[in-house]
């Protein structure tokens, strides 16, 4: 389904804005195609902008009859909320851009209320909440009850000083609910102070652990979520759904499905990459610039990688994960170091469990590239495969059905370890084409 827009086009009005392509980094602002930047060691705020409107994805079994979704999307600090509304609006996005910041700086973040086009009766308000995140001052919280939530047409800026590092997750907490299962859902992380100094071989870590038991090479972040489409129907149709009745269809990762959780970050279409051929990717509005499930959960790496999982679960069911063939360490829970004075807390797991709200820092160690197990090949070249993946069957389906050629489909993802060497990773959950 498509909305058809006035005014400046979105490209352009990136580029007149200085924002370039979404994979451009820019000073000060966006970096890649899944994050938002952090700023350099030197500065102390970082700004940025998001705004909250409506829009469409495709799941399997709806790619001809998109599913309406609510979501933040990344804007210009600069733009008026006119030029924010003649652009953006009706072109929502899930999951929400991964946050990056840096602990003890001072975070800014504009949202603007952009208002919605299938449901223009519907007069929401939107805020953001920064899930399990120690706010000094509920004005910032993002609970509307004792915080300040946006009204149509409005912009407020949050302000934010994160003195704990770790794993977060954010959403809108206004009808959280129904806006969180709706698709307002997004990882934020905040790097440790210790990042930059050279501990135990490593110079970023995900925590500030004094000795370097939390340094990695590369890191990823991951969205758990499933789509109930009685919510998402209900609200595009003007009828009232129970939530008691929750019964989703889809599992995703990022927002989207297996083998799409595979492609790479913004992912345009019409037609996915050569290595799946014959799969048709999610994107409803293909012959704009939207990217409504731009984020991919593909983790590529070397040989020998310590990799760093930043896993957090807004959905409203437990996940079982497990990734066969690589043990996993989890080292850090809700956004703090599983380590109790000098006792280490941290464990190593088959399975991992993530409840509802909650968030896991997961590092594990790259085996070596054998051309005798499974593999694949693409731009990069030969790659074992392993797969990241919800331990029950019933969620690597959708709606009840095997995925492209009876494979699986839902909550699963790829790590991919290459014989060739990649370059070093320069943002979180950066892709290689």
């Amino acid at each position: 389904m498509e909305h058809r827009r006035t005014g400046v086009g979105r490209r352009d009005f990136l580029k007149a804005a200085g924002l370039g392509a979404l994979g451009t980094v820019v000073t000060g602002g966006v970096v890649g195609a899944l994050g938002w930047g952090a700023p350099s060691a030197s500065a102390a705020t970082t700004t940025l902008a998001l705004a909250a409107t409506d829009g469409y994805i495709t799941m399997p079994g709806r790619e001809d009859d998109p599913i309406y979704i609510f979501g933040f999307i990344p804007v210009s600090p600069s733009a008026t909320v006119s030029q924010l509304i003649s652009t953006y609006k009706g072109h929502a996005q899930t999951s929400a851009p991964t946050l990056d910041f840096l602990q003890n700086d001072d975070i800014k973040i504009t949202l603007t209320n952009l208002g919605l086009i299938q449901r223009p009766d519907l007069t929401d308000a939107h805020t953001i909440h920064w899930h399990g995140f120690d706010m000094p001052s509920p004005l910032n919280d993002g609970v509307p009850e004792v915080s300040v939530a946006v009204p149509i047409g409005k912009q407020l800026t949050y302000f934010y000083r994160p003195h704990r590092e770790g794993t977060y997750m954010y959403h809108c907490h206004f009808e959280d609910v129904e806006h969180v299962q709706m698709g307002m859902t997004g990882i934020v992380f905040v790097r440790p102070t210790q990042d930059g100094s050279s501990i135990g071989g490593f110079t970023k870590f995900a925590y500030n652990d004094g000795d370097g038991s939390t340094g990695y090479h590369r890191h990823f972040a991951i969205l758990l979520n499933e789509v109930w489409s009685n919510f998402h129907d209900g609200d595009r149709d003007i009828q009232e759904s129970i939530a008691t009745d929750y019964d989703p269809q889809w599992f995703t990762l990022n927002g989207r499905t297996y083998p799409e959780t595979t492609f790479p970050n913004d992912y345009p279409g019409p037609n996915p990459p050569a290595s799946a051929s014959g799969i048709t990717t999610h994107n409803p509005n293909l012959d704009t610039d939207d990217k409504s499930q731009p984020n991919s959960s593909l983790v590529q790496v070397n040989p020998g990688d310590r990799v760093l999982l930043r896993l957090a679960n807004l959905g409203y069911q437990q996940h079982a994960m497990q990734l066969p063939g690589i043990p996993m360490h989890v080292v850090g829970q809700d956004a703090s170091l599983l380590r109790n004075g000098t006792v280490d807390t941290s464990y190593w797991a088959n399975t991992l469990y993530i409840g509802p709200g909650e968030a896991r820092d997961v590092l594990f160690d790259a085996p070596p590239y054998e051309a005798t197990r499974p593999s694949g090949s693409d731009g990069r070249g030969a790659y074992n495969v392993y797969h990241f993946k919800n331990r029950d069957w019933q969620r690597l389906s959708s709606l009840g059905a095997p995925g492209p050629g009876g494979g699986p489909s839902g909550m699963m993802t790829e790590v991919r370890v290459y014989q060739n060497p990649l370059p070093a990773q320069t943002v979180v959950s950066q892709t290689y084409v």
